[in-house]
């Protein structure tokens, strides 16, 4: 995967729709700077990665946190379901 695809990719992935500015926010770079790598008319240089990659790990250890309550939710749903059906 070339720079440019990676980089729209994981933006869209942590940042959602609007992920530019976001990321531009994140890494402390001007926004066009962020256009220049979406669009391939810039490298992405390596320090510009290992950002990204901490920000991916942190983004899925914030996620992770929900695994437990989403079950927790999911328990109590079904519970209330089938006390519903009695």
């Amino acid at each position: 995967m070339n720079d440019s695809i990676l980089i729209t990719e994981l933006g869209i992935a942590l940042w959602g729709a609007a992920w530019k500015p976001r990321m531009a926010d994140a890494l402390k770079e001007r926004e066009t700077k962020i256009s220049d790598w979406a669009d391939g008319r810039a490298i992405v240089p390596a320090g510009v990665w290992k950002e990204l990659r901490e920000a991916a790990r942190l983004h899925r250890l914030k996620l992770a946190d929900f695994d437990q309550e989403i079950v927790r939710n999911y328990d109590a749903a079904v519970v209330r379901e089938q006390a519903r059906r009695s």
